[in-house]
């Protein structure tokens, strides 16, 4: 059978958050779901939101995974997300239109690891049923989240406009600080590092 990434995302402290920053985020995410983070190759099933907090989608490769992921977190932020990938069968037909109704050990897995970001209050987790890989993907995500908590917009738009292959001067211009700013902000927040990482997740996400 053919292996999937599921991933789950759900709004961290959702509850906590007032009636109309709550709104403008699911807002946001619908827009987004719609109009850009389900076209590139890979999804198989779109992101749908599922739960009110929660949203879902399906992929065959991971190519754009994480350039999904910084999309979303630069567009909602203050708002964190947890995100939860599992990889494995889905015993169900794929549901291309919608992101629902569909069930299998990659939704398993990501579910699991929903809980385990809750318990642990993590931002991101990887189960893919590789003892080895997973734990060590897992202690490396956990450094990510102590990282990214601390940032301010700016750095999560710089990451998401260096994975859509932006130049330096270009995001410069587009959030009207200096070149030199935009440097330091890949530095201080080891955005080569991270995308390398991000890199290598993807490239064992697709064995």
């Amino acid at each position: 059978m053919d292996r999937y990434i599921a991933i789950i995302g759900d709004i961290e402290a959702s509850k906590e958050l007032d009636k109309s920053t709550r709104a403008q985020t699911q807002e946001v995410l619908d827009r987004l779901f719609k109009e850009k983070v389900t076209k590139d190759e890979g999804v198989v099933s779109p992101y749908t939101l599922t739960l009110g907090d929660e949203f879902q989608a399906l992929y065959d490769r991971a190519d754009y995974l994480f350039h999904h992921i910084w999309t979303v977190a630069a567009a909602i932020y203050p708002v964190m997300v947890r995100w939860s990938i599992g990889s494995g069968d889905i015993d169900t037909k794929i549901n291309r239109e919608r992101s629902v109704g569909m069930d299998g050990p990659a939704f398993h897995k990501a579910r699991n690891g929903m809980e385990q970001l809750k318990k642990e209050q993590q931002l991101f987790r990887i189960e893919t049923g590789d003892e080895l890989y997973d734990s060590i993907a897992n202690s490396s995500l956990k450094l990510l989240t102590a990282s990214i908590r601390s940032w301010k917009k700016n750095r999560m738009i710089i990451l998401e406009r260096l994975y859509s292959g932006a130049e330096v001067k270009q995001i410069a211009s587009e959030l009207d600080v200096s070149d030199v700013a935009v440097y330091k902000n890949i530095h201080a927040g080891n955005l080569s590092a991270i995308m390398e990482y991000t890199e290598g997740l993807t490239k064992l996400l697709n064995r």
